[in-house]
């Protein structure tokens, strides 16, 4: 049985890879010369001169790009050498456009070699999980920079391997000697990394934070300290090794070249003009470059492999907790890294993808086996009884049923119905006569073809368009970033909400808290407002130039409070701040609520029997009092999450017309609409993307809530 699962992996990774080496080298004949492109190859040229001539101390001299180490150019340089010589590319300006005159066989050989190490890694992420590897093999942002003359490829390649070998190290329980040549070789790979490309050396501190985290017994074992000298001192002699530049005056050029980027992102006029938001990196995460140049790309798959791994993270935490580690270390360092150019994806494509496959395995493979495995269980029960209970029950169920389909089923078909049209404003009359089933009905028939219509629709009759509204709308989503905008203001919202809201249940929870029914009452005001009346409130408050911040700043000057955040129209990450505020305050309430409920129920021989056996006031918060709250503040934050992703009131008062999906629809929808006016039938196409996202959060989150509440029985019973 092993044998034959092994031959069967095998057979996998071979297609995984067979699949990665065709899509890249479509990539590499295919994509138009990029950004950056001529200054990689010109430092390329460079370096094959060099080896041509043999002109060794030559390399204590040359680094062209001096951001950036010598190993990953002088591998292009390698790959130049089959060629004849072309003349130097000239040194272009960072603000210079793409270079198209770019020699084409230099092109090809530069390009062929960053592919290499891209289908390199995919075969190393293979190892872990095959599924992980497709869908790296498939990730176009991962196809494009690593098919193209760019920094990325072999760093991306030698991080991973730091982790792989890392983790061969933790799992050795044999030979001492093959157990430190695993760590030797981890130790290897970050001196190539760091050679290679400095922000790919994020992977270092995963490590070291997973090493931390070893359980005790492991960490005792051996020398730690000597061993984590070792790997440290033989990282960065290979990095010396591999970077000769450093040789000749190593700590005054390392410092010019590291802190280069200070100075870039500061005074960089590209930068300046690209005015990307802090959040961007997500942006890119949900974002295909398929849309640049379609032609270069079987798939455009990116968004959904991050939405995957973003229900497949916990599953990888518990598997391998190192990735998640240098996931949440590299979107960190992403967020905060002044330059925002999507290349620098491609830091976290790795974890990223471990993480995806994850998901997909829980949201596809787990019930999928689940399903096989209750079929061949209970082939062969009776199930007779079961089938006599049912029919009981049906007349209990049939008003229920009724009254679902009714009023919630019957209206998504509608919704679905009209997504398929060209539904607007000027073909209203038709479709209330009845035209959107007529239409639909005989567009699925096949009675009537898709009849194409150019955006936006003004036709006064109804057209069958089929899904033609969907692939243009999920692309428009896509280049405005608004999905990723509508997740992270979910998160951050629902998080801020739950923090504030557990945190005052508490404090209204201690005995000694003074007129508890006050502050009880104050809290829960923000709630009783009408939710467009409070999204009113707030933009009093902080209109530009007669909101009450922006007169008490005209007086009183920056000493006023909140002063900073007077012209925070002019700055996207202001405007979410000025948004998360007024969210805060309408959705605390809500969670303070169901925390306080879920307080009084705590039994007090749970608290006396925790403080008999010594927990301090930390350890019942940790391990007593919030498994036990659980319960009930998940599936309020379920409705917060909710009803925050669906936010409109807020941004509609504050002229963020495309701020959420909700948003968006309501313009379009909107027969006198900031947009298009009345484009019925875009508003039901994203009714239906909304609908399916938070389905699928909904189930997840209902699973987790299922794990949480088997967590907090037993706590319940080892009390």
């Amino acid at each position: 049985m092993q044998y034959r699962n092994l031959i069967l992996k095998i057979i996998l990774i071979l297609l995984v890879v067979s699949l990665s080496g065709f899509v890249r080298w479509k990539a590499v004949t295919t994509l138009s010369i990029d950004y950056d492109e001529d200054d990689y190859l010109r430092a390329a040229q460079q370096f094959s001169t060099l080896i041509k001539n043999k002109d060794l101390s030559g390399f204590l001299e040359t680094n062209y790009r001096p951001e950036h180490p010598q190993l990953t150019k002088i591998l292009l340089g390698l790959s130049l050498l089959p060629e004849k010589e072309y003349p130097l590319v000239k040194d272009s300006p960072t603000t210079a456009g793409p270079n198209v005159y770019l020699p084409r066989p230099l092109v090809k050989n530069a390009r062929i070699m960053n592919a290499v190490f891209g289908v390199a890694s995919t075969i190393g992420i293979s190892l872990l999980n095959p599924v992980a590897g497709l869908l790296q093999a498939i990730h176009s942002f991962n196809v494009k920079y690593t098919s193209e003359i760019m920094l990325e490829s072999i760093p991306a390649f030698t991080s991973f391997m730091v982790v792989l070998f890392y983790l061969l190290w933790r799992r050795e329980n044999g030979i001492r000697r093959r157990k430190i040549l695993w760590l030797i070789l981890s130790a290897v790979f970050l001196g190539l990394t760091a050679a290679s490309k400095y922000m790919y050396c994020i992977v270092g501190n995963a490590v070291l934070l997973d090493w931390v985290f070893r359980p005790r017994a492991e960490r005792k074992q051996g020398r730690p300290g000597l061993m984590l000298a070792l790997w440290v001192g033989v990282a960065i002699l290979v990095f010396m090794i591999c970077f000769p530049y450093l040789w000749k005056e190593p700590l005054p050029r390392l410092l010019d070249s590291i802190f280069y980027h200070v100075r870039y992102s500061t005074g960089a006029a590209e930068v300046q003009s690209a005015n990307y938001p802090v959040w961007q990196p997500l942006n890119w995460l949900f974002f295909s470059p398929n849309i640049w140049q379609p032609e270069a790309f079987f798939f455009a798959l990116d968004p959904l492999i991050t939405l995957l791994a973003i229900f497949g993270v916990v599953r990888l935490w518990n598997k391998y907790r190192v990735f998640v580690l240098w996931l949440i270390f590299s979107l960190i360092f992403l967020l905060f890294w002044p330059t925002k150019w999507p290349q620098y994806t491609i830091m976290l494509t790795a974890p990223l993808c471990l993480a995806a496959a994850e998901g997909l395995d829980m949201l596809v493979g787990v019930p999928i086996r689940s399903l096989f495995f209750h079929k061949k269980t209970t082939k062969s029960e009776n199930r007779e009884p079961e089938k006599n209970e049912f029919r009981k029950a049906l007349p209990w169920l049939i008003p229920g049923l009724f009254f679902f389909s009714l009023l919630t089923l019957i209206p998504l078909i509608y919704q679905f119905g009209v997504s398929l049209t060209d539904f607007n404003s000027n073909s209203l009359r038709e479709a209330m006569q009845g035209g959107i089933f007529r239409t639909v009905f005989n567009g699925i028939s096949g009675r009537e073809a898709i009849n194409s219509q150019e955006f936006p629709y003004t036709s006064t009759k109804l057209n069958y368009l089929g899904f033609s509204n969907y692939l243009p709308l999920l692309q428009y989503l896509e280049q405005l970033g608004i999905i990723s905008y509508n997740l992270m203001w979910t998160f951050l919202s629902v998080l801020l909400q739950t923090m504030l809201g557990v945190t005052a249940a508490l404090l209204l929870w201690q005995k000694r808290t003074w007129f508890r029914p006050f502050w009880q009452v104050l809290f829960i005001l923000p709630w009783a407002i009408p939710e467009m009346i409070g999204a009113l409130m707030w933009r009093n408050v902080f209109l530009p130039e007669t909101g009450w911040l922006a007169l008490g700043v005209a007086k009183y000057g920056s000493s006023f409070p909140f002063s900073f955040l007077a012209d925070w129209q002019n700055t996207p990450e202001k405007t979410l701040i000025i948004l998360l505020i007024a969210g805060l305050w309408y959705g605390f309430p809500f969670i303070m609520l169901a925390a306080s409920a879920g307080l009084r129920f705590i039994p007090s021989e749970v608290m006396d029997s925790a403080s008999i056996d010594g927990a301090g006031g930390w350890q019942r918060l940790r391990y007593v009092i919030f498994p036990l709250l659980a319960p009930l503040v998940l599936p309020a934050m379920i409705l917060r999450a909710i009803f925050s992703f669906n936010q409109f009131y807020l941004f509609q008062a504050f002229y963020q017309f495309s701020g959420t999906l909700a948003t968006l629809s309501y313009n379009f929808f909107n027969p006198t609409g900031y947009f298009t006016r009345g484009q019925f039938s875009i508003a039901a196409a994203l009714n239906m993307i909304t609908l399916v996202i938070l389905l699928v959060f909904v189930l997840f989150f209902i699973r987790l809530e299922n794990d949480v509440t088997r967590g907090t029985h037993a706590v319940k019973n080892q009390s």
